[in-house]
C-alpha cells in the first residue's frame, strides 16, 4: 500500500499487508483452531449468568426475592433464545447475510458465531434484571420473558447492524474490508467525514452494557412512577419527605452509599458472583477477536500479522483497567471508613468499582494503549460514584447499580476509546484487529482525535437514543395494559379455582395494576381485595394455646400469621414462666400482660405479643 494514499499508513507498523487471500470468504472464516476458541469463549461467556445471579442475590432480603432473582436469570436465557435464533441473528442483525441476501428467519447459518453472538445478546438482557431486586415494585415474570426477548431479539441486533455490521449504511468498521465497498478506493479522492465516520465498540460497552442500562434506568423509572402514584392514592398522613410513610434519604449521600455497617449485601455472594464476572469477560473480550491465527502469515516482504498477540493485549488491558479502578475503589471506600467511622471498608462499592472498569475497557481493550487502560478504569470508577449520586438526588432505586455501572460506564468506554486511541502504537493495534476479524486487508479511513471523538459520541447518542425509546415504548405498553383480565381468562379455562374438600372456593384471582410490575399486595401474599382488611387483624387472626392463652403474630410476607418459634407451653410448666417480666395493669379490673417474643417466620423474625385477659391465672 503506498504511502501517497489517504487510507492508514502501514510503514509505522511491525507489519504490512501485500496481499489478500483469495480463497477466504466473509460467511467461512474458522479453521479448526479458530473455531474451538470461540466455543470455549461463547461456553465461559454464557457462565457469566451466574456472576450476575449471584451479584443480584446477594442484595436480596427475603427468600422469596432470593427466588424471584433466580427465576428471571433462568427466564432471560430461554426468552434470549428464542428471540436471536427466531428473528435476531439472520433476519436483523445480518451477522452471516452479506447486504445483497435477502434476510433468513428462523436459522442459524453459521452456528459458531451465533451461539457466541448469542451470548452477548442474552447479557444485555440480563442486565436489567438487577434493578428491582429490593424495590417494593418487581418485574413480572411475563414482563420479564417479554423484555429479555425484545432485547435480544430485536434492540441488540439492530444495534448489532448499525456499529458491527459490514452493510455499507452502517457506522461499522467492518464496511471498509477489502470487497465489500465495490466503489470504496485509497487513490480516490477522500470521502467526508460523514460517509468514513466509524464507531469502534470492539466488543459491546455500548451494544451491550450501556444498552442494557438504559433499559435498567427506565425500568427504574416507572417503579418510581407506580411508586408516587401508589403516594398519591394513599395521600392521606403521608409528609413530605416521606414515601409510603417512611422516611427517605434521611442520611446524606456519603453515609447513604457507604453505610456504617458495612452494607446490607451478603459480601460472600456478591464477591464470588464478581469474581465469576471477572474470569468470564475475559472470555467476553478476548474471544471477541473470533480467531486466534494469522491470517497472512507469508505476505512476500512483510513482517508476520501480529494478531495472534491481540487476545493477549485484550487480556492484559482489562487486568490494567481493573486493577487500577479496584485502587481508586479501595482509596474511596478507605476515606469513607474513616470520614463516616464506619465499622469496615465496604466491599461490595469496591466489587462495583471492578466492574465498572471492566465494562468501560471492553469498547476499546485491543487498541489502546497500556496506560490508557489504566485510565480508562480510574475515570470509570468516579463516572460510577457519578452515576450513584444522580440516582441518590433523584430518589431513583436501582438495587444493584445497573446505570451507574452499564449505563454510565458503557458511555465512557466509548468515548473514552476515541479519546485514548491516537498514536501510533494504538492505531497498528487497531488495524491489526479488524484486519484479522475482516480476514483481508482493512483500509481505514484515517482520523484525527476530533473526529473520532466526535464518532465516539454520534454512537453513544445512537445507541441511548434507540434504547430509551424502545424501552420507554416497550416498558410503557406492559405499564398500562392490565393483567387482571388476563388473569381472569386463564383461571377459567386452565380452573384455577377448583373447588377446595370444604365445599368453599379459594378467593378469585385478583392482581393489581399492568403487566410490568408486581403490587406490594402481590408480594406479601395479601389477597388484594382483602389488604385494607388485613392492617387491622380480626379476631380470627389470633389462635388459641393452652392456658387460655392466645397468640396474636403480625403477617409475614406470605399472609400467614406467624407463631413458628413459640415455645408451647402445658398447665405443668406454666410456673416457669412466671418469672417473665409484665407490665402493670392499666387500671383497675382490668389488665392485659403483654410479653415480647421473638420467633422466624417467613426467613424474618416476627414479634409476637402474648396477650392474657384478667380473669386468666396461668402465668
Amino acid at each position: 500500500m503506498s504511502s501517497s494514499n489517504w487510507c492508514f499508513n502501514y510503514s509505522a507498523c511491525r507489519y504490512n499487508w501485500n496481499t489478500c487471500p483469495k480463497d477466504v470468504v466473509h460467511d467461512v472464516r474458522y479453521n479448526d483452531a479458530s473455531a474451538a476458541w470461540v466455543l470455549i469463549a461463547a461456553i465461559i461467556v454464557f457462565f457469566m449468568k451466574a456472576g450476575f445471579m449471584l451479584v443480584e442475590v446477594s442484595f436480596a432480603k427475603t427468600v422469596k426475592e432470593r427466588r424471584n432473582v433466580v427465576i428471571i436469570k433462568h427466564m432471560d436465557a430461554f426468552a434470549s433464545a428464542f428471540g436471536f435464533f427466531l428473528i435476531g441473528f439472520d433476519t436483523i442483525a445480518r451477522y452471516s447475510s452479506r447486504e445483497s441476501a435477502h434476510a433468513h428467519f428462523f436459522s442459524a447459518s453459521n452456528p459458531l458465531l451465533w451461539f457466541f453472538k448469542f451470548t452477548f445478546a442474552s447479557n444485555a438482557a440480563t442486565v436489567v434484571g438487577g434493578c428491582l431486586v429490593t424495590n417494593t415494585y418487581k418485574l413480572r415474570l411475563p414482563a420479564a420473558f417479554i423484555s429479555a426477548f425484545v432485547i435480544s431479539g430485536i434492540i441488540h441486533p439492530i444495534i448489532v447492524l448499525i456499529i458491527w455490521s459490514d452493510v455499507s449504511q452502517s457506522i461499522s468498521p467492518y464496511r471498509f474490508c477489502v470487497g465489500m465497498l465495490p466503489d470504496y478506493n485509497c487513490t480516490l479522492a477522500a470521502p467526508s467525514f460523514l460517509k468514513s465516520m466509524y464507531v469502534l465498540d470492539f466488543a459491546g460497552s455500548g451494544a451491550v452494557h450501556m444498552l442494557g442500562g438504559t433499559f435498567g434506568l427506565v425500568l427504574c423509572l416507572f417503579a418510581k412512577l407506580e411508586e408516587w402514584r401508589q403516594r398519591r392514592r394513599n395521600a392521606t398522613g403521608v409528609q413530605k419527605g416521606t414515601e409510603g410513610g417512611e422516611e427517605v434519604h434521611s442520611e446524606g449521600f456519603w453515609d447513604w452509599m457507604y453505610p456504617v455497617s458495612g452494607g446490607d449485601e451478603a459480601v460472600s455472594e456478591a464477591a464470588l458472583g464478581v469474581i465469576i464476572l471477572w474470569f468470564a469477560w475475559f472470555a467476553f473480550n478476548c474471544g471477541s477477536t473470533e480467531s486466534v491465527e494469522t491470517p497472512n502469515p507469508t505476505s512476500s516482504g512483510s513482517q508476520q500479522d501480529p494478531y495472534y498477540n491481540i487476545p493477549a493485549i485484550i487480556a492484559i488491558n482489562m487486568i490494567m483497567a481493573a486493577a487500577s479502578g479496584g485502587i481508586i475503589a479501595i482509596l474511596i471506600a478507605t476515606w469513607a471508613q474513616v470520614r463516616l467511622r464506619a465499622s469496615s471498608i465496604n466491599a461490595n462499592e469496591v466489587a462495583n468499582g471492578v466492574l465498572s472498569a471492566l465494562v468501560a475497557i471492553t469498547a476499546g481493550c485491543p487498541f489502546v494503549d497500556y496506560w490508557g487502560a489504566c485510565l480508562i478504569g480510574v475515570i470509570a470508577v468516579l463516572v460510577y460514584h457519578l452515576g450513584c449520586w444522580l440516582e441518590y438526588r433523584l430518589d431513583i432505586k436501582d438495587t444493584a447499580r445497573v446505570f451507574p455501572v452499564h449505563g454510565l460506564c458503557g458511555l465512557w468506554g466509548l468515548i473514552g476509546t476515541g479519546l485514548l486511541v491516537a498514536g501510533p502504537e494504538s492505531e497498528c493495534n487497531l488495524h491489526a484487529t479488524f484486519e484479522g476479524l475482516c480476514y483481508c486487508e482493512l483500509r481505514l479511513p484515517p482520523a484525527g482525535q476530533g473526529e473520532r471523538i466526535l464518532a465516539q459520541i454520534v454512537g453513544s447518542l445512537i445507541i441511548f437514543g434507540i434504547g430509551l425509546v424502545s424501552s420507554v415504548l416497550l416498558y410503557g405498553a406492559l405499564y398500562v395494559i392490565p393483567i387482571n383480565p388476563f388473569v381472569w381468562v386463564m383461571s377459567k379455562i386452565f380452573f384455577l379455582n377448583p373447588k377446595q374438600r370444604d365445599g368453599n372456593y379459594p378467593p378469585p384471582l385478583v392482581y393489581e395494576g399492568g403487566w410490568l410490575l408486581t403490587s406490594p399486595n402481590e408480594e406479601n401474599g395479601v389477597h388484594p381485595q382483602s389488604a385494607q382488611s388485613d392492617l387491622d387483624p380480626e379476631p380470627d387472626d389470633t389462635e388459641a394455646l393452652a392456658g387460655g392463652i392466645t397468640v396474636q403474630g403480625m403477617r409475614n410476607e406470605y399472609g400467614a400469621v406467624a407463631v413458628d418459634g413459640l415455645q408451647r407451653r402445658s398447665r405443668a410448666g406454666d410456673e416457669e414462666a412466671s418469672s417473665v417480666p409484665r407490665t402493670p395493669r392499666s387500671g383497675p379490673g382490668s389488665g392485659t400482660a403483654k410479653y415480647g417474643v421473638k420467633g422466624k417466620g417467613g426467613g424474618e423474625d416476627q414479634k409476637l405479643l402474648l396477650e392474657r385477659s384478667s380473669d386468666d391465672k396461668g402465668l
